[in-house]
């Protein structure tokens, strides 16, 4: 029997895609993914993912950094917001971190707790894409990828990510394509020769926040700038490369 790719465009549709034997690749394009894969690039020891904001101060009273936004402001008290340009290697070396975000954190909490299903979960992002094709290659597992949007709607940037790691990996024939699967490729295959341009152009969301988030946008927007692939393991996210 082939192997499932599926793509859930909504956590609020998680419920219908989940199953056994699956990995999820949970990606929140800008900036949350982003940040966790530029955070373990420079050598951060882990990264607690936690829904709520007080549940982050918490682990601040532990030695814990802390980072976190909503509706894309840094949060007040915090060491860090959401931008991968805050996880530098002189920030984050040897730190444990933990992060709440309005999308990407919610997404891995959903997925965390449903553990009985025999789930793994990876971070996918532009900027670790072919590494993350490569790893999910040699696995023998249904896959699954699950988009942050915001605030449980569909938005273009996970989306067309979505499309594009689907067209990477049905260069090997081994995935069954199901119909939002389908539909993402579809995205990506018409979306032009920048994928800034297409997300922009496609989202006023974005373009509305543009003068504070062009320069994290074009980074998130880039491939392959890190091999590093964060997994989840016992509720926190590690490097796949320990």
């Amino acid at each position: 029997m082939s192997l499932k790719l599926n793509t859930c465009l909504s956590p609020a549709l998680y419920e219908y895609y989940a199953e056994k034997n699956t990995i999820i690749v949970m990606v929140d394009a800008i900036r949350a993914s982003a940040s966790i894969c530029t955070a373990f690039e420079n050598d951060v020891q882990f990264i607690v993912p936690v829904a709520e904001v007080e549940e982050a101060k918490n682990y601040k009273l532990q030695g814990y950094k802390i980072a976190g936004e909503r509706n894309g402001k840094k949060l007040e008290g915090f060491d860090f917001g959401n931008s991968p340009f805050n996880f530098t290697e002189e920030n984050i070396k040897g730190e444990k971190l933990a992060f709440t975000t309005t999308n990407g954190t919610q997404a891995v909490n959903l997925v965390k707790n449903n553990k009985h299903k025999n789930i793994d979960l990876v971070i996918g992002s532009f900027i670790n894409i072919s590494g993350l094709t490569n790893f999910l290659n040699k696995q023998q597992k249904n896959i699954l990828i699950l988009c942050s949007g915001w605030k449980n709607t569909v938005n273009i940037e996970d989306t067309l990510f979505a499309g594009r790691l689907a067209h990477l990996l049905l260069q090997k024939n081994k995935y069954e394509i199901l119909e939002a699967t389908n539909l993402v490729l579809n995205i990506y295959k018409n979306s032009g020769n920048s994928y800034f341009d297409f997300v922009i152009n496609n989202s006023p969301r974005l373009k509305s926040k543009l003068e504070f988030l062009e320069k994290d946008i074009n980074y998130c927007l880039t491939e392959d700038l890190t091999s590093e692939i964060p997994y989840l393991k016992d509720d926190k996210l590690i490097s796949m490369n320990l």
